[in-house]
Formats: structure tokens, C-alpha cells, sequence
């Protein structure tokens, strides 16, 4: 596996601190840098960063680890993190979902219960996707996915119908909302969240007492405990992850079984990439 990291800079501040042959300008005020993430260059920006929050600023002002693995390594995986890549608005309550906001967690705002279907503006999915999720985390796949799973007997999740709702009317959609008969995977302290790479959350500011929330950001690969598997092929992590503020709402992991990974590279599902999970 081989680990890189992307930044996004401000160009003033990239000029200021940084060699001017790293990374790549996008337009006229931000640059884009990628690096192996043991390169020095990394830690230099990582302590660049620290002297600016200690001045209320950000010297990078986006980040992400990107994984990239051989074959073997995905083909010999036991389980494996399903990362959904395509992202929409508007959410399901501004489209006219329910939830009962009674129940939910006072401390991380997790749990909010779901008591109606899921009603979203699916014209606003991109085209020839199999799964996508709104910005508040609401996961749903496509009819030719949940025809795929049933097929070949994989387990974990029941689908229910999401409502489309349109500018006058709400109508019947082809897209699904997985609802997990699984049960959620316990994560393993392994398993590194925190606020970035080099800010690990100390203080606990996003990580709820009562254990819901494991932290802002996902930082590692997910190391689950076996003993919590029962054998879906479609499960969730039992700690979510993010921040509860406006629509956005934390949310579990998607973990997938070896045959659920062989089933959507079968049909060549869109919409999604693949990184390693562990059982510990």
C-alpha cells in the first residue's frame, strides 16, 4: 500500500514558506500539493500549520490521505472500507425527510431515528452512479446494486425505496436506501481519528463522551474486532465519525465482505473506492 497526502495551500502562503517547484497552482490564489507522506516536506507543512493555529489561522486549508493498493493486496483483504465518492445536496430534511431529534445524543447530536422514508432530489445524483450519499450521510444505491445483492444471497442490509421529490410532487425513484440487519462492527482503538494528521483531537473536542463519536476525521485504515462480525456482507462501524452542525450529522463506516467486493467489480458499480479494513 502506498500512502500519499494532498494538500491545498494558499499561493501567497505556499510562495512565503515552500519551494516553488512543489505542487501544482490551481489558478491565481491556491496551490495543490501531493507527497509521500513520510516526505520532510510534510512535516514541514504540518509545523507551518501549527504556527499559524496558534495565531487563529491555517496555513493548508484542505487535506486527504489518499491509499492506492495492488490487486493482491484488495483481492487478499478480509474485509474491506467501502469510501462512497459521490457526494450530493440538498439533504433528506430539507427535502421533506423526518426525524425524531428527541432521541438523538445531547453531547454529539448521533442517533436522530429516521420515521419516514427517505425522500431526496435524486435528479441531483450523478449519472451512472451505483451508491452515493447526501452531505448529512444518508447512503443510497441503485436499483440494478440492490438487485446484484439479493441475486447472489449476500447478507447485511434490507433496501427500502426512496421518494423523490421534484419541484411539484413527491414520486417513486430508483435509488434504494440500505437499512443494516447487520450487526455494526465494535472499532478497535487501532483505528487513528482526530482532527487531521497532525492534530489528534488531545482535548477531545469532537469525540463524544458516551462514545458515539470516535472523532472528526477517519486519519488510519479501519481495524475492527472480529468478534463483533456476525457474518454480513454489508456491515457498519458501531462509532461514527464528524461533526453534528446544520445538516451535517455524523456517520459509520461502510465495510463490505470480500464477496460484496467481487459482486460490484462483477457489475462495475460507480461511486466508490476501496481501502483495506483490518480484524483485530
Amino acid at each position: 500500500m502506498r500512502q500519499t497526502i494532498e494538500f491545498r495551500i494558499g499561493e501567497e502562503d505556499a510562495r512565503r514558506h515552500l519551494p516553488p517547484d512543489l505542487g501544482m497552482p490551481l489558478g491565481d490564489s491556491l496551490r495543490k500539493i501531493v507527497l509521500p507522506i513520510n516526505d520532510g516536506q510534510v512535516q514541514r507543512i504540518a509545523q507551518l500549520d501549527s504556527d499559524y493555529r496558534k495565531k487563529d489561522d491555517c496555513f493548508f486549508t484542505y487535506w486527504h490521505i489518499h491509499r492506492k493498493y495492488t490487486e493482491e493486496e484488495l483481492e487478499s483483504a478480509e474485509l474491506l472500507d467501502l469510501v462512497v465518492r459521490t457526494y450530493f445536496e440538498p439533504t433528506g430534511s430539507m427535502c421533506g425527510t423526518e426525524y425524531d431529534e428527541s432521541v438523538a445524543c445531547k453531547h454529539c447530536g448521533a442517533g436522530a431515528r429516521q420515521t419516514g422514508p427517505l425522500i431526496l432530489n435524486t435528479t441531483r445524483v450523478s449519472k451512472n452512479k451505483d451508491i452515493a450519499q447526501t452531505i448529512a450521510g444518508e447512503v443510497i444505491v441503485s436499483s440494478r446494486f440492490v438487485a446484484a445483492f439479493q441475486e447472489h444471497g449476500l447478507r447485511g442490509a434490507e433496501f427500502r425505496p426512496v421518494l423523490h421529490r421534484g419541484r411539484n410532487a413527491t414520486r417513486p425513484s430508483e435509488w434504494y436506501q440500505p437499512v443494516f440487519t447487520s450487526k455494526p462492527l465494535k472499532l478497535d482503538a487501532k483505528t487513528v481519528a482526530g482532527n487531521n494528521p497532525f492534530d489528534l483531537d488531545a482535548r477531545d473536542e469532537h469525540r463524544c463522551p458516551k462514545g458515539h463519536v470516535a472523532g472528526l476525521n477517519q486519519i488510519s485504515e479501519l481495524y475492527v474486532k472480529r468478534a463483533s462480525h456476525d457474518g454480513g456482507d454489508l456491515c457498519i462501524t458501531d462509532k461514527l465519525f464528524g461533526v453534528r452542525r446544520g445538516e451535517l450529522r455524523p456517520e459509520p463506516r461502510l465495510l463490505i465482505s470480500p464477496k460484496l467486493r467481487d459482486v460490484l467489480a462483477g457489475m462495475n458499480a460507480k461511486g466508490y473506492v476501496l481501502e483495506v479494513a483490518h480484524f483485530v
